[in-house]
């Protein structure tokens, strides 16, 4: 690459001036430095004439001068003489024609004057506000630049943390460079101020995160130090704080950003890193900026100690870093080169690498390392979090599927709540609703001949086919109580739904007996009760378990009046109350069988059977033999039980099964006896 080129990448002509073949500077400063035309911006450190007092380049041949160094890289403050004093540069030019030559002074708080060839380019006095360059002709191929500092101000020599030194080039080169290092101090300081923001967004609305926290005043310190930096680099001459007030604040700045990385660490490994441990460091620190706040007097002396801590602190990161890593510790990983930048760039400082173009950019890479690395950590676990989110919401949507199938969505609108987690013990409400209950017939005796794995295949196999039909009835299962079935119509037609789903199930189970005798099983049947009345739904238990339940009068006659289904051998019960609220009782096929004392009940509770729904055969026998059990029945209410006895015989003789039949013929016959 040609010196012409690299003046083009203006960015890496000034972050990188003494790896792109620059002219070197010379050992003695009677020889002059040497600028060869193309090669960019030439940063003159080395040796530099020095002369006590503010002088005109007329009087300087006169006077006896000393060689100083312009320091190259940063260090430590101290050792330069102070002011009033005159510096003198002498610049050959080569390598083309003459042409148009410009002059960059940044970090140059103390300087008075400034003269280029003899002329006065620059004087305080006059003008406060200096240009940031000085722009300049060269006909003789020579420059000699000459600087006066004022009274008390550090000398050029002077070692420190911002090392003075001029720029010289074309012109061009020269804005080039100063723009391109500029952008790039204001992109790194804007990206730390702008990613401290929005990190601390985050932990506004993820608070328990405190690494989070602590890593947002991390990057906003990173801003601000690197703020100092950028103006000692670009304040110039006119920049009226002077350098060891902005050393102060850079160090005391350094101080704090090291407790908010120690904070950072202790956030992160909260488990993993002792507060025994952290205290110390935060005290180090916190003494440190406080001494140098109280005794800028020896900030010389307190910054190495500074820089020597920093880079004990960042080895020992470093360290334990490791040992988390070979512990398995994955976040360990990730900042164990990020706690290796910070020591490598406080040495590559202190070993004078580079040129003074690098001296805000070793601590810039480094916090740009720590930065990324921090972030890209943090950016995962928000990431991990997601997909942990999503993974609970799927877990959560899965379990409280399953929870809903334990308690119905009917139940929680029966009692205003919209989800699960809204139930409290002792919720509750009222309602009138329509109660079923059904049984199997001798499931007890069933049972015995069953192994435990066929009784339950056998309870699944029989519910799979008669629950539907519940729900597609508008009805819902309030608890199975084993084999037995609670279930809640709601509504001015819940009876109807109730019997129609009844009368589903009586034929659902002549269908399912078809199928068990193919198989070679016993046939099943069951029995129903149903009655309309108020109930309570609400939540009882304590408060580590709860369960759903209905309460009242009204559940436990729907439950007397399933047992009557057994004792009569019929399948379907009905109570008056629910009789009386069916749209059109002359839909269904019907007989009444009686008053019956219900046990809990004072008075006696009338009773229908439905015969819809059962086997072709049962029905018409039922049907027939219904004049001769009705004829019966108004013999019995009227005490004639001579009558009565011949009416249900003959009702007997066409379903020998009929309970009911039976239970009255045999009450007759005892009070025929009397």
């Amino acid at each position: 690459m040609n010196g012409r080129a690299r003046a083009s990448f203006c960015f890496a002509a000034l972050l990188f001036a003494s790896i792109g073949g620059v002219s070197a500077v010379p050992a003695i400063a009677d020889a002059p430095i040497v600028y060869r035309m193309g090669d960019g911006a030439l940063p003159l450190v080395g040796p530099w004439e020095r002369f006590e007092g503010l002088l005109p380049e007329a009087d300087l041949a006169s006077i006896a001068s000393k060689t100083v160094e312009l320091p190259a890289r940063a260090m430590s403050p101290g050792g330069g003489a102070p002011g009033p004093a005159t510096y003198r540069a002498r610049v050959r030019i080569e390598g083309g024609a003459s042409s148009r030559l410009a002059l960059y002074l940044p970090a140059f708080s103390g300087v008075t004057k400034v003269y280029v060839n003899g002329r006065l380019a620059y004087d305080k006095g006059r003008d406060p506000i200096a240009p940031p360059v000085f722009l300049f002709d060269a006909p003789d191929g020579e420059v000699s630049i000459l600087l006066q500092i004022g009274a008390g101000e550090p000398g050029l020599e002077e070692a420190s943390v911002f090392p003075a030194f001029v720029a010289l080039g074309d012109a061009q080169s020269v804005d080039r460079a100063r723009m391109g290092h500029a952008f790039s101090t204001v992109i790194l300081d804007g990206s730390f101020v702008l990613a401290g923001i929005f990190v601390l967004i985050l932990y506004a609305f993820w608070k328990k995160n405190r690494e989070f926290l602590a890593f947002a005043v991390f990057l906003l310190l990173a801003g601000l130090s690197k703020g100092f930096e950028g103006a000692w680099l670009f304040a110039g001459p006119a920049f009226e704080l002077g350098k060891r007030s902005l050393e102060l604040f850079y160090f005391v700045s350094i101080d704090i950003l090291s407790i908010s990385a120690c904070f950072f660490l202790r956030a992160v490994f909260a488990d993993r890193v002792p507060r025994s441990l952290a205290i110390p460091c935060y005290l180090v620190f916190a003494a440190l900026g406080a001494l140098e706040l109280a005794f800028p007097g020896y900030l010389g002396i307190m910054g190495l100690a500074e820089q020597a801590i920093c880079v004990l602190f960042g080895l020992g990161a470093a360290i334990l870093m490791a040992v988390f890593s070979a512990r398995g510790e994955a976040k360990a990983r990730w900042l164990l080169p990020a706690f290796l930048a910070s020591p490598a760039a406080i040495v590559l400082r202190a070993l004078g690498v580079g040129t003074p173009w690098n001296a805000s950019l070793f601590d810039g890479f480094a916090l740009a390392i720590f930065s990324c690395l921090a972030l890209l950590l943090l950016v995962k676990k928000v990431a991990n979090s997601f997909e942990s989110a999503e993974a609970l919401s799927g877990y959560i949507d899965s379990v409280s599927k399953t929870v809903k199938n334990f308690i119905p969505t009917e139940f929680l609108e029966n009692l205003d709540k919209s989800d699960l987690v809204d139930l409290r013990l002792g919720d509750h409400a009222k309602k009138e609703m329509t109660i079923f209950f059904s049984d199997i017939r001798a499931f007890t005796e069933l049972s015995e001949t069953l192994t435990v794995e066929e009784n339950f295949a056998f309870i699944n196999s029989y519910l799979s086919r008669v629950v539907p039909i519940i729900k597609e009835n508008g009805g819902f299962v309030d608890k199975y109580i084993g084999d037995a079935i609670m279930a809640l119509f709601a509504g001015p037609r819940g009876a109807d739904e109730a019997i129609r789903a009844a009368i589903a199930m009586q034929g659902k189970i002549v269908e399912y007996n078809g199928h068990r005798a193919k198989m070679g099983y016993r046939p099943i049947s069951m029995g129903v009760g149903v009655h309309t009345g108020d109930l309570m739904l609400g939540v009882v238990g304590v408060s580590d378990r709860m369960e759903n339940t209905v309460i009242s009068d009204a559940v436990n006659l729907a439950s007397r009046l399933q047992a009557i289904t057994k004792a009569f051998n019929i399948s379907l019960a009905i109570s008056e109350q629910s009789f009386k609220e069916l749209e059109d009782p002359g839909e269904y096929k019907y007989r009444f069988i009686g008053k019956v004392k219900v046990k809990g009940k004072a008075a006696p509770v009338s009773v229908f059977e439905i015969f819809d729904g059962l086997a072709p055969d049962l029905f018409e026998r039922k049907m027939k033999a219904n004049m001769f059990f009705e004829q019966g029945m108004l013999s019995y209410y009227q005490k004639d039980f001579a009558g009565a006895m011949y009416y249900f015989r003959q009702s007997l003789e066409i379903i020998p099964e009929d309970g009911a039949s039976s239970f009255y013929l045999d009450h007759c016959m005892n009070r025929a006896e009397r």
